[in-house]
């Protein structure tokens, strides 16, 4: 990505706000937790649509397969138990 784009969406970020987004999260550990089990698992949800369009030509997309679901794997592991 170009730079001079990086900072031209940096600039758009309101920087004070998200910091209050983020101290009033780690205020609340669980929902901390929460959104993070959400977005893993909706990212989870998106690479198994992706495995199964891939599954289509297996031997062609084998590598791609292999890759998809060893990220699947990783975000299953970063799934917490929410006490």
């Amino acid at each position: 990505m170009d730079c001079h784009k990086c900072n031209e969406s940096l600039a758009i970020l309101n920087m004070e706000e998200l910091e209050k987004k983020a101290n009033k999260a780690i205020e609340f550990p669980r929902l901390a937790t929460i959104t993070g089990n959400a977005i893993a698992l909706f990212t989870m949800l998106v690479l198994q649509e992706i495995i199964t369009q891939q599954a289509a030509n297996p031997v062609a997309n084998l590598s791609n397969i292999i890759q998809l679901s060893d990220s699947v794997a990783s975000l299953n592991s970063s799934i917490k138990i929410i006490q």
